[in-house]
Order: C-alpha cells, then structure tokens, then sequence
C-alpha cells in the first residue's frame, strides 16, 4: 500500500486529493476514514460466523464426513471473502504496477519478473504434497507480515498529518502496538504441535487431549512445514513478552498524548481495532476462516486507499493508463471503481470453475473433496482448490510481490508519501 503513494511526486499531509483538502489528522476525512479504513474491523468475526453456518448446513443437508465438510465449510469463506473484496483488492494493486506507465518504465525488475510468481506457484502448489505445504507455510508468513505491514504504512500514513511531529520512539511504538497482537497465540498453536513442549501440555489440561489436538496450528488443510527453532516453548513466550511490552508502551504513550491533548483520534482508533483483531483472530479454532477475518478488513482498507491515491495522482496530473484514468475520473468514483474489480474478480473465478470442471473430470477428483489422507504426501486437493492454485493463488502471491518493493520504499522513509514507487 505505501506503493500506491506516488510514482514521483510530492504528497503535503495537507495537500488535496481533487478539490477536497484533507481534514488534519485524517487520511481524508473523519466519516471516510472510519467508514473505510478503522471501523470495517467490526467485520472480523463475519468469516468464522459464516464457516460456522456452514458447517452446520453441511451437516444437515448433505451426506459429507466430517473432513470433507470441514474443507468444504473453508472453501466456501475462501470464495465469500475473495469474491466481495479479496480478489478486487488484488486486482487494483495491477492498476498501480503493471497497467502504471512509470512503473513498467521505472522499475524493469520488479515488472518483468512478476510474471514468474505465477507459474512458480502453480508448479510448487501441484508437484507434491511436500512442495505444497512448504508454500502454504512460507505463504501464512508472507500473508501476516503483508497485513501487518499495511497497517504500519496506514499508521505513518496518520504519523505524517499530526501536526505535533512525532518523535522517532513515538512512531515506532505505535507500529509495536500493531505488530506483535497477532503472534502470541498464534505461536502457541505452532509450538503445540511439539507434544512434548509446555504449550502442548497446557492446553491438554485446559481442554482436554482430544480439543488440544484439534488446537494444533493448521492452515486449511495442510499442517504446516514448522522448523524445530519454532517448536520450543521459548518462542511463544518471546512473542508474549513483546507484546506485553508493546501494548505497555502504547498505552503509555497514548495516556499522556490525552492528558496533553495532542492524542489523534484516526490513529488511535486503527491502533486499538488493530489489536483487537490481532488478539482475537488466532482465538478461533479454525484459523483458516478467522484469519480471513482479518483479509476481509485488510482487502476493504487496500481497496480505498488505492482509489484515494490513484484520485490524488490525477488531481496532479501524474500520468495513468486510460482505462485507470476513466475507472477514477472523479470523487463519486467509488463505486465505478470497485464494481469493475467486482466485475473482473467474477470473471476470474469463472476461469477458475471451467478449469476446475475439467480437472474433476480428467482426475475423478470432487470439486471440493480431493483424494488421498488429509496431510499425507499422497493426498490430492479437490478440483476447485487445484484451479485456485493452477491461477488465482499465483496472482495473490504477485501482488505481495509487488508491495514488497511498494511498500518498503515507503513505510520507514523520511515520509510515507513522499516518494517514488
């Protein structure tokens, strides 16, 4: 998201993105920011409450075992959360990148070689079950540090238009307060896959052997490829201990900005829902729909910010594709603007059903159901997973590709929107 700042150019905090100024201490405006930026974190137990009806309708409507109506269940908040915002929420970050003239012609590397994540992808997610759990591991990774991420940038985004200038010390423990509410527990579940380690035991006494066991770390799936360092109860316990300190300092800091009155209201409402859902997300049993949770605020957050910026850069008369140019061609824009990403997401996953009808075909494969043991290297994904991983995934992986380098040269530099991408 730093990315979507400028192709060259300046940003003041108080500069305008068309003929509207920006309020102080808001990215725009106090209504547009909570409505698309801090408060869409409400939305966070939506997935897991959809898994959880689902499930429930599985059961009763249709004649699946429990494995297969559980992976069924997953795939269906997968498609609620890509359809409505996490495929448009890809898809914008190419009208920043591959369809941005200054990009293609600014920065060769980062354009040529994202064409290979695809293919690479497709290949490792369909060789073997090993090669696939170590993307789905290196891919739950990425995933978590792209998020979080994202709200660093926002927070400098909220940095830069407080009028106090806040310290260095101050800067970085508001992004603290952001980055460490989702590795405790989630650490926990990982080192609880160790049966001898502490954590493992715990749990065993808190809920019994047999819940403990359905608590292990898992991603959809796929348990993940987890390497020893990880399996020892010292590393949850760090990330506990970073987090107990990080939330110390914030709430310090953020007592005294009260008192003093300098406390900014934007940045400290994105901090605090940050952390909410940052606790609560890794609570659930099944993380692959509580973690879409967070997607789902972190897609609908990508997506504004993107049509913001992409109105400033035309405000400046910065250089744009025709057809970017004409999907935010004015500030009612909005719904242009996401309808056609809406609209394109729908024909992506079309592709991806006509695929997956062939595959199921030509393999025997279900649909949703694959073949094999769960977590056995002779289990083969249900068709429509297949697809996903053959298509849709890789696109996914491209655009962490290219926040990678967007996002980096912006969210620790003299200013977050004062560069070039």
């Amino acid at each position: 998201m730093a990315g979507q700042v400028a192709v060259g150019g300046q940003f003041s905090p108080s500069s305008a993105v068309t003929d509207r100024p920006s309020i102080a201490g808001w990215i725009r405006s106090p209504r547009w920011d909570k409505r698309w930026i801090i408060f869409p974190a409400l939305l966070a137990p939506l997935p897991p409450l959809i898994y959880y009806l689902s499930m429930y309708m599985l059961e009763r409507h249709t004649g699946m075992d429990a494995v297969t109506r559980k992976g069924a269940a997953e795939d269906i908040v997968s498609l609620f959360v890509m359809v409505l915002v996490g495929g448009p929420h890809v898809w914008v970050t190419f009208t920043r990148t591959w369809l941005h003239p200054e990009f293609r012609k600014r920065e060769k590397f980062w354009f040529f070689a994202s064409f290979a994540v695809v293919p690479f992808v497709a290949t490792m997610a369909l060789s073997s079950e090993f090669t696939r759990k170590l993307l789905l591991t290196g891919f739950f990774f990425i995933a978590s540090l792209h998020i979080i991420h994202q709200l660093s940038y926002i927070i400098r985004f909220y940095q830069d238009r407080d009028a106090t200038k806040p310290s260095l010390k101050s800067r970085l423990i508001d992004i603290g307060a952001v980055v460490f509410p989702l590795y405790p527990v989630s650490t926990f579940r990982m080192v609880m896959v160790n049966e001898n380690s502490m954590a493992f035991a715990w749990a065993s006494n808190w809920f019994g052997a047999e819940q403990a066991e359905a608590l292990k770390f898992n991603i959809g799936r796929a348990h993940p490829l987890l390497p020893d360092f990880i399996l020892s109860d010292w590393f949850w316990m760090v990330n506990t201990a970073a987090l107990v300190v990080a939330l110390t300092l914030w709430i310090g800091k953020t007592v005294r900005e009260h008192r003093t009155g300098k406390l900014q209201q934007g940045k400290f409402l994105l901090i605090a829902c940050a952390i909410g859902v940052g606790l609560f997300c890794p609570l659930l049993p099944n993380l692959d729909s509580s973690f879409q949770g967070f997607n789902l605020w972190h897609s609908l957050q990508y997506i504004a910010l993107t049509w913001y910026i992409t109105r400033f850069q035309m405000s400046k008369g910065r250089g744009q594709h025709r057809f970017v140019s004409w999907l935010a061609n004015d500030d009612r824009s909005g719904p242009k603007y996401y309808g056609v990403a809406f609209g394109i997401v729908i024909a992506l996953i079309a592709l991806i059903i006509g695929i997956a009808l062939i595959l199921s075909q030509v393999q025997g494969v279900g649909m949703f159901g694959g073949s094999g043991e769960v977590g056995t290297m002779n289990y083969r994904p249900g068709a429509i997973l297949q697809a996903y991983y053959l298509f849709g995934f890789g696109l996914l992986l491209t655009h962490y590709f290219h926040d990678a380098f967007l996002f980096n040269m912006h969210t620790f530099s003299k200013s977050a929107v004062n560069t070039r991408a």
